[in-house]
């Protein structure tokens, strides 16, 4: 074999290494891709200087991973733990590991010609690239932090969140693109399509858009679906304790299942928001039957709610002053024309319950949103009103900047009634777009 050869051959016993390597990251079963590694670290002792420096590089990338998808780093305070239970921050272990790999960057740079120069020149190049994908790592990290932040905030813009997201992945597309690590980009790309899609879809149902909301939630739901079969499929042998053993699927780590709890809770949201829109598509008792599945099952609740209280109506109000794009219930061709709506129709209650709107009320509704806005625009203030004209009681609260709940009582209710109150300030608490973050970090109530 000439030398001009010697470039082009292959590797082996290496390249299968890493292949089997970031097959396993690729589905998320770090610990047997930790120990795959620290194995074939031990049996090749004898290998160079980079080859032992990039087995152990990914040791640590294994179980960073672990770490990364249990969101064990979220909420961490920094200082008051002792030493022994003190937890390295995502951002610490991600660190050192970038330095690690530096290091294999710069010695497969400087190796010319040696006994292996087609490793040293692959493992530089797959160095460079998992420095990209941990950079990567790190700021998707620090979003989820600053979305667990934003759980006890009162309202939260889904918008600048989704154009965060969008940057970070515009800045590392095609960073880390090589073959063998494809499975790893491949994971990398389904839970950042995932997240954006939901939060895509949270801004939408906020805006009352129909379509577009029921596309990205369609679109979230199909790739969670694929990725719940990758746990599917991995069975895991337990033992039991006196004797015998069973294959169980792999429990999916806490980022999967908060993906997919954010998912059931924007289904459940959508489905209270677009209900109207939806029942349409079938009948009264399926359609019951359905939204029954949602958790929250919003419908549910206020109807039981309505018939305990013998409340004249519940009624959700979108405020549509300012959006050009508000055309009614439903699904409308682009470019279909409709003046923007004036008066009362600014107020439409997008979801009335038990029946339409009551007509009679509504002038008096808008009078109390526009007299007590300085209150709603708190967003966590319930604000009462009786008027002895027509002996009604009238509660509102607002769960987000364009929505008003209103509930009507044809009699007098005192302003304390702490069965109403209660109702309403959990009804709105749980339609917040903060909601779904304060479940991220494990443990968490939410």
């Amino acid at each position: 074999m000439n030398m001009s050869d010697s470039h082009l051959t292959p590797v082996p016993v290496e390249q299968a290494v890493l292949q089997t390597f970031f097959s396993q990251l690729g589905i998320f079963s770090y610990d047997r891709a930790k120990d795959y590694v620290e194995k074939e670290k031990e049996s090749s002792k004898t290998a160079g200087a980079s080859w032992a420096s990039v087995l152990a590089a990914l040791a640590h990338l294994a179980a960073a991973e672990k770490a990364y998808h249990n969101m064990t780093f979220l909420g961490q305070k920094l200082g008051g733990q002792s030493f022994f239970s003190r937890k390295d921050s995502i951002r610490t272990i991600y660190t050192s590991l970038h330095n690690e790999l530096k290091k294999v960057v710069t010695t497969g740079r400087n190796a010319v010609g040696g006994t292996a120069p087609h490793l040293e020149e692959l493992l530089s190049h797959l160095s460079e690239q998992l420095c990209y994908f941990i950079q990567a790592r790190m700021e998707i990290a620090d979003f989820y932090e600053k979305m667990y932040s934003l759980s006890s905030q009162k309202s939260v813009n889904s918008e600048e969140l989704v154009s965060t997201l969008e940057s970070v992945l515009h800045k590392y597309s095609s960073r880390f693109h090589h073959p063998i690590l494809s499975p790893l980009e491949s994971s990398f790309q389904l839970e950042v399509d995932v997240l954006t899609q939901l939060l895509k879809c949270q801004a939408q149902i906020s805006e009352w858009k129909f379509l577009p909301s029921l596309l990205n939630l369609h679109s979230a739901h199909s790739k969670l679906h694929s990725w719940s079969q990758i746990f599917e499929k991995q069975r895991e042998t337990r033992k039991h304790l006196f004797g015998g053993q069973i294959q169980k699927a792999v429990q999916p780590p806490h980022l999967f299942l908060w993906l997919l709890k954010f998912k059931n809770i924007l289904l459940a949201k959508f489905s209270f928001y677009f209900h109207e829109a939806l029942s349409r598509q079938t009948t009264l008792s399926e359609m019951k039957t359905v939204t029954a599945k949602t958790a929250p099952d919003y419908f549910g609740k206020i109807s039981s709610f309505i018939r305990k209280y013998d409340v004249v109506n519940v009624s959700l109000i979108f405020d549509n002053r300012g959006s050009e794009s508000f055309q009614g219930h439903g699904y409308h061709h682009p470019h279909s024309y409709r003046e923007a709506p004036k008066g009362v129709d600014q107020y439409p209650a997008v979801v009335s319950l038990p029946n339409d709107r009551p007509v009679m009320h509504w002038p008096n509704v808008i009078m109390i949103m526009s007299d007590r806005a300085a209150d709603l625009n708190m967003l966590d203030k319930v604000v009462h009103f009786f008027d002895d004209k027509v002996q009604s009681t009238y509660y509102l609260t607002r769960p987000e900047p364009h929505f008003t709940i209103i509930v009507i009582f044809e009699s007098k209710k005192s302003e304390k009634d702490s069965h109403f109150i209660s109702f309403l300030q959990e009804l709105s608490s749980s339609l917040k777009n903060s909601k779904p973050f304060s479940s991220l970090k494990p443990g968490s109530k939410g």
